[in-house]
């Protein structure tokens, strides 16, 4: 009965969301929670029984079985502080039943709130220094990231230790859709802007422009993608030739 309801309060969920579209809303709130899956169908499971997702939320479309341990970053409502799984990235060694000490070293998925050229925020007073990250790519407000860091003893002031994308994906032969100034979407799915994208220097994207990009997951407006390289195709293949 416990499982019925929560799936009614899921399907129920206010947010906006359009067609799968991902919007975050100002009264939600972002957070990190580690768990195990505890309940696994061909559609949908279950983290620690309370935390409902569907495959298309797990990083690299990774198969996860009951019992593997995961990291999920849900929207708490903060009102009713119901939550909604928006990301659900496979663990490789189990955490689920054991209390770390304060001085290892943990995972958890943030959002960028802000990046300067020197540093990239998570929070209004947590950043670190740009080198910190790997990917050889420039970060964007929404990008999601997965954070090594580890609690100072006492305190609950943390140190990062490395910030790696949460999950990468290439894209061959899909369409710019929209164009609005210096942002646009591509397969209706994908946001880019040219604020922080790497593309080929003679190269500026056009309406229905058929490119290769590299996209990192994102939250963005009606986007759960961000582009973060675009070649065109035709580029490509004269490169080939």
């Amino acid at each position: 009965m416990q499982r019925i309801l929560r799936g009614i309060l899921n399907f129920f969920w206010r947010r906006a969301e359009s067609d799968g579209k991902l919007q975050v809303q100002d009264n939600f709130k972002l957070k990190s929670v580690r768990g195990i899956v505890t309940h696994l169908c061909p559609d949908y499971g279950w983290i620690n029984e309370t935390i409902f997702f569907n495959p298309d939320m797990v990083c690299g479309n990774v198969p996860v079985n009951v019992g593997m341990s995961v990291i999920a970053l849900v929207e708490e409502d903060e009102t009713t502080h119901a939550v909604k799984t928006i990301k659900v990235k496979a663990m490789s060694d189990p955490i689920y039943g054991i209390e770390p000490s304060e001085f290892d070293k943990r995972l958890c998925i943030k959002c960028v709130t802000y990046a300067t050229q020197d540093n990239i925020f998570i929070s209004k007073e947590t950043f670190f220094p740009m080198q910190l990250l790997s990917g050889g790519f420039l970060p964007f407000k929404g990008d999601l990231l997965l954070v090594e860091y580890s609690l100072k003893p006492g305190t609950s002031n943390i140190t990062i230790h490395a910030v790696s994308l949460l999950n990468s994906q290439n894209m061959d032969e899909v369409c710019v859709t929209s164009i609005n100034g210096r942002t646009g979407v591509v397969d209706d799915i994908i946001f880019f802007t040219l604020d922080s994208l790497q593309k080929p220097k003679d190269y500026t994207p056009g309406l229905y422009d058929i490119v290769n990009v590299v996209a990192v997951d994102s939250i963005q407006p009606n986007c759960s993608w961000r582009a973060v390289s675009m070649v065109p195709v035709e580029m490509c293949i004269d490169q080939a030739s």
